[in-house]
Parts: C-alpha cells; sequence; structure tokens
C-alpha cells in the first residue's frame, strides 16, 4: 500500500507568508503616518495656542492694562510707561497664571528689545509718553 503525499503541500503555507508580508507592512506604514500626523496636529495646536495667549496680553496691554488713563477715560495705543512698568512687577503671576514661563513685554525703543530668534513675538505700534513718541510695543512668550 502507498501512501499518496501532496508534493504542493508546503507551497500554500509559503504562498500564504508572502501575502502576509505586504499586508503588514502596509499596516505598519499606515500606523507610522497617522501617528506623525497625530503628533503634528498636536504641536501646531500647542503653537498656535502659545501665539493666541500672546496676542491675549497685547491686546490686553494696548487697550487696557498699559493705556494712558485720564480719569474715568482710557487712551488705547498710548501706553503709560509708568502703567506698563506696573504690569511687569506682576510679571512672575502672569507666566505662572498664562503657563507661558518665558513670557516678557516692553516697548521696544525704550527697552531696547531686538527679539529672540526662538520666541513667539506679537508687536503692536503704540504711542508713549506725553510727547506722544512712536514705539512698538513687543510681547513675546
Amino acid at each position: 500500500m502507498m501512501i499518496h503525499m501532496n508534493r504542493y503541500k508546503g507551497f500554500v503555507s509559503y504562498d500564504g507568508m508572502f501575502s502576509l508580508i505586504p499586508i503588514l507592512l502596509l499596516t505598519v506604514f499606515i500606523l507610522n503616518t497617522m501617528n506623525f500626523l497625530i503628533y503634528d496636529s498636536i504641536e501646531k495646536m500647542n503653537s498656535q495656542e502659545k501665539f493666541n495667549l500672546i496676542v491675549v496680553v497685547a491686546d490686553y496691554i494696548v487697550k487696557e492694562g498699559g493705556a494712558h488713563k485720564d480719569g474715568e477715560k482710557v487712551y488705547p495705543n498710548w501706553i503709560d510707561e509708568s502703567e506698563l512698568d506696573g504690569m511687569k512687577s506682576e510679571l512672575p503671576e502672569m507666566r505662572t497664571y498664562l503657563s507661558l514661563p518665558n513670557l516678557e513685554f516692553g516697548l521696544e525703543n525704550a527697552d531696547g528689545y531686538d527679539g529672540e530668534p526662538d520666541k513667539t513675538c506679537v508687536y503692536r505700534i503704540v504711542v508713549r509718553g506725553q510727547d506722544r513718541e512712536l514705539d512698538r510695543l513687543f510681547v513675546c512668550g
């Protein structure tokens, strides 16, 4: 009695193995791409949130916090340097509250700020002092 063996029995397992390799490679590629896209969008969102906070600080300084006041009247875009200096004394609390450890602001010509390339900055054109000299307010973080 002779047992008949199928000579193509191993071919099916090799065929299955070779068909699974591209599927696994494609799955790994798709997962890596999705991972990159998720982290990239998180990074962009954090950067946009930081920029939005800096814009809020700049608007607050220009419109209210550092603005020149005459009684009840507030003059936006006219910076009172004493008001601005008063805000600078509150800078450590602002940094903690806004979670911006590198937050700084001031007047470009009066404070001699040149900017730093690794910081996000917002600039506002303002007038300062009683002579109403043009200057640029910077808020960087």
